[in-house]
């Protein structure tokens, strides 16, 4: 079984070598005499941006950073670091303690959540673009609605000269067109409390009466909350 987590000390002011658990080695991947006796000869073992990371973590008083350790057969594991000055003399820190754990699961976990994310967000714009319906994609959380993907459609549809204007106006320019009473008498929803209303419920399908561009059309709408990535809602609208 792999060593998970383990521990080390570092003496800056006495210019000592790290004092570390037994297993610490066994948890890096190396001998005591390959990878050195102090931190700062760690970092040579490190990419450029995970040695800026550790460089500027010790600023603070204490840190907690995730970096990636290369191994010997080519590999790379995660590690993260949780550390603390200690030791103040004169009002100045001088010695660092650290507990050090594997989190390569945990990481590469997280990596293919958000490379399922973000293959999903792209099998959905380029739907969306190929789609004559009318579609936008929304980022919602809480009291925050923003566009991220708005098809060719859609932006003929209500009108919009570019991506840009879309973003911008979006929600003003379709809230703007939904009358306060429908021809049957009800009064309308807002189209932000329907988004929100999409986000509690997951799926919802109703008809709505819209001005658009000076007609009078009845739409039907089609709200989808997309489970991976979270906090999506997709919007297509077909006239009728």
């Amino acid at each position: 079984m792999s060593v998970l987590m383990a521990w080390w000390e570092e003496d800056l002011s006495e210019n000592e070598s790290v004092s570390a658990s037994g297993n610490f080695w066994e948890l890096v991947g190396y001998t005591k005499e390959e990878f050195g006796c102090r931190r700062a000869e760690w970092l040579k073992f490190m990419s450029l941006e995970d040695q800026a990371k550790l460089k500027e973590a010790i600023k603070h008083e204490v840190w907690e950073i995730d970096f990636r350790l290369p191994q010997k057969d080519g590999s790379s594991i995660w590690l993260r670091e949780t550390g603390r000055w200690l030791l103040e003399d004169e009002g100045k820190p001088k010695k660092i303690s650290t507990i050090v754990k594997n989190v390569t699961i945990e990481r590469k976990s997280i990596e293919r959540m958000e490379n399922k994310e973000k293959e999903s967000a792209l099998i959905a714009r380029e739907i969306m673009e190929l789609c004559p319906v009318a579609m936008a994609l929304f980022w919602i959380k809480e009291a925050c609605i923003r566009l991220l993907e708005i098809n060719y459609a859609c932006m003929k549809m209500w009108g919009f000269s570019s991506y840009q204007d879309a973003a911008e106006n979006v929600m003003r320019v379709v809230s703007d067109s939904i009358p306060e009473y429908q021809p049957n008498g009800t009064k309308s929803t807002h189209l932000s409390e329907r988004l929100v209303s999409v986000m509690l419920e997951g799926n919802i399908e109703f008809r709505s009466f819209l001005n658009i561009k000076g007609k009078e059309v009845n739409v039907k709408i089609h709200m989808k909350k997309i489970e991976v990535p979270k906090n999506l809602v997709i919007v297509y609208m077909l006239p009728e």
